[in-house]
């Protein structure tokens, strides 16, 4: 692609972005549209900021109501993490942070590859692309194997790394950097590549500095979102699978009702049988109970234990939500759960392959000297000006994300055939789903359609000259994905922000069998299993191409910025809050994150190697090595704290309700949450003073 095609998508994805922002500030601000964008306050009957015709200086409002603004934005970045937090929860707040990272990270590589790096790539003496109009003449592949520059540009970046050091609050990573410095001097000898080392290895200690700092902060939000639904009935229950029946009245009730009050005698207090409610009549007794006890504190030590020396019965957890539990995935035995995961995983994989086909298809599209011999009509595109730009750099990136664009709902669904307990495991095991299917297509898939393949054929003729076209064809989808970016920021933000679907839907409805009557709320969850993939493969593509194609850096800013002020208002005003994982998808951010990281230490020491500089491939092994300990050590030092109930707080919570006088109450209210209110005898509006077998009833 050269730059004519880059503008082109620019233009393009600016201009359309431009005109949804301004009609959405527009519709904002129509009451008929209330349902549409503020679907949350309406719900919770908060005030809409719509001039009415009761107000005064009407007339004046009524023509503000139809001039663009953008001031929705900086009111979004006004918003503290703590209003969030109180009104939609740490979930919410932790795709915030994602945003946050990515503009902290990316705003900091900036400085060194748009400073440093840049010009670098671009004045590298006997550069293959200086006479081109090509973008590679900004990337890595500019710099011709073997190439040596002056030694004074290392000075500048090592001032970079001292500075980002002092500044450090932690020793251990004023020592990791100074460690990094001294590495990337150690290589300046080996001239513009040692150079291009130290830039990478200041990017690593950048990522893994700014994530340890963000991990700890989550783990301290979490502590303090347990200790604000401390009250919550799903931290006095448990969810107990396979239950055993009774020997002697050969029920799985009676039997929940020995075990617990024989091993938990003193902290066990209820139980709730489930049931299949196929036919009333007759109800069916599932091994699948919620047990409610008097204390957190037995809850979490019940949760965490195994209870039988046959690990295959009486298996425990904490119970979800009661908003967020599937009640008609309780039914499916834990037995099969393996199998049903290994369908779901050969269900994603076909799919992953056969969407190799667009895939391919794009990069066709992309590569329009290729396209030209696939499909010789296609030459009539250079006889309309300016259209062959418009054609390689916008149509490829819009056609794949309107492809991509079913994928999150297509694995939502099949992560429910996996026998999720909640809605909730089923949404994060959806984004590990998605996240990956976008990695090996949208990624790599990418990559090597659009370059490595074609460029193997003319390798095998020159066999010499491959590892010079084989780091040239890493970098030369860096066009490629810009324009990825271009149209998921953009583009993809402003759809997000302007709702079209719903618009449209809203109009039909309203004009046809809804005529006349009360609009109702589009009110619908947050939805992180179409976010958080897509957020963590920009940062994917960032990462890899910060030192190949640094060009990039400033694109993914742009990104981070808009899809943060986009997702603040949209969690203010538009999406509901259905459960409260306290943070759970963050130890998955960070497997994505850590694979990124991964990836682009993988593709330095490639490109070293294939530039012909292996003293800095050797250099970034020890890198590599780091970052698998770094893993190891987030999983000891923040992993358990995400999946597993201290005992401490617990009895600390414990203690406190026990001084107010709640904690009978709370055990009571939890006794009540998991029994289907519309199964209850209608004389029963108490709770009841002892274990009780009610029904809790699903359809299979």
């Amino acid at each position: 692609m050269n730059a004519q095609s880059l503008f082109a998508s620019a233009a393009i994805n600016i201009g359309l972005a431009l005109i949804t922002t301004f009609l959405f500030s527009i519709l904002k601000k129509q009451p008929s549209n209330a349902p549409i964008y503020y679907p949350r306050r309406l719900s919770d009957r908060h005030p809409i900021p719509i001039p009415h015709r009761r107000h005064q200086n009407w007339c004046c409002s009524a023509i503000l109501r139809f001039l663009p603004s953008v001031s929705w934005i900086p009111q979004a970045f006004r918003v503290s993490e703590d209003e969030i937090l109180q009104t939609s929860g740490l979930d919410a707040l932790v795709i915030i942070r994602l945003f946050k990272f990515g503009i902290n990270f990316f705003v900091a590589c900036s400085l060194v590859g748009l400073l440093v790096l840049l010009p670098v790539n671009y004045t590298s003496p006997g550069g293959p692309y200086m006479s081109s109009h090509s973008m590679d003449s900004f990337t890595i592949s500019n710099i011709s194997r073997g190439s040596n520059r002056d030694v004074e540009r290392f000075n500048s970046d090592g001032f970079i790394a001292s500075i980002y050091s002092g500044l450090k609050p932690c020793s251990e990573e004023r020592t990791l950097c100074s460690h990094l410095m001294v590495a990337g001097c150690a290589l300046s000898c080996y001239g513009g590549f040692g150079f291009i080392f130290h830039a990478y290895a200041l990017y690593h200690f950048m990522d893994c500095s700014c994530y340890i700092r963000e991990y700890n902060e989550i783990l301290m939000k979490r502590t303090q979102q347990l200790q604000n639904i401390r009250h919550q009935p799903a931290l006095f229950t448990v969810l107990a699978r396979e239950i055993p029946l009774c020997s002697e009245h050969k029920t799985h009730g009676c039997s929940v009702d020995h075990f617990f009050s024989k091993n938990y005698p003193y902290t066990y207090q209820s139980y709730q049988m489930l049931y299949d409610a196929t036919d009333l009549e007759q109800l069916v007794e599932l091994p699948v109970a919620f047990v409610t006890f008097k204390s957190r504190w037995g809850a979490a030590l019940a949760a965490q234990s195994q209870q039988h020396p046959d690990p295959l019965l009486w298996i425990t957890e904490m119970a979800p939500e009661p908003r967020d539990v599937l009640w008609k995935n309780l039914a499916t035995s834990y037995r099969y759960l393996p199998l049903q995961n290994l369908v779901v995983f050969i269900a994603a994989s076909l799919l992953t392959v056969f969407f190799a086909i667009p895939v391919t298809a794009v990069q066709g599209i992309a590569k329009f000297e290729k396209l030209k011999k696939w499909f010789p009509p296609a030459m009539a595109i250079q006889l309309i000006p300016r259209l062959r730009s418009v054609v390689t750099g916008y149509l490829p990136s819009v056609i794949l994300k309107g492809f991509i664009y079913v994928i999150p709902f297509a694995m939502l669904g099949m992560a429910n055939l996996a026998g999720c307990v909640s809605r909730s495991k089923r949404e994060i095991k959806c984004c590990s789903m998605v996240f990956y299917f976008l990695m090996g297509n949208v990624f790599f898939l990418s990559l090597l359609s659009g370059s490595l393949l074609d460029e193997i054929g003319e390798s095998f003729s020159n066999p010499k000259n491959f590892p010079s076209r084989l780091a040239g064809a890493v970098s030369a989808q860096a066009d490629f994905f810009m324009t990825y970016i271009l149209t998921d920021g953009l583009s993809g933000f402003s759809l997000e922000i302007l709702q079209p679907g719903l618009l449209i839907w809203d109009f039909i409805k309203s004009h046809t069998y809804s005529l006349g009557k009360e609009k109702v709320p589009y009110l619908y969850s947050l939805p992180y299993f179409r976010v958080i993939p897509f957020v963590c493969l920009s940062i994917l593509i960032g990462m890899v191409y910060a030192v190949v194609a640094p060009l990039l850096l400033p694109f993914l800013i742009g990104y981070f910025f808009f899809g943060y002020a986009v997702y603040i208002n949209q969690i203010q005003d538009v999406y509901e809050t259905v459960y409260e994982t306290c943070g759970q998808y963050w130890p998955y951010i960070h497997q994505y994150i850590l694979v990124a990281i991964i990836f682009m230490q993988i593709t330095m020491i490639g490109l070293f190697g294939l530039k012909s500089k292996p003293a800095a491939a050797i250099s970034t092994i020890p890198l590599l090595l780091f970052t698998i300990l770094f893993n190891e050590y987030c999983k000891i030092r923040f992993l358990p704290t995400f999946y597993r109930c201290s005992i401490q707080n617990a009895m600390e919570n414990d203690e406190l309700d026990k001084k107010n006088g709640l904690l009978e109450v709370n055990y009571e209210n939890a006794h009540n949450a998991y029994c289907r209110s519309f199964l209850r005898p209608q004389e029963e509006n108490s709770p009841p003073e002892s274990s009780s077998t009610q029904p809790l009833v699903t359809s299979t």
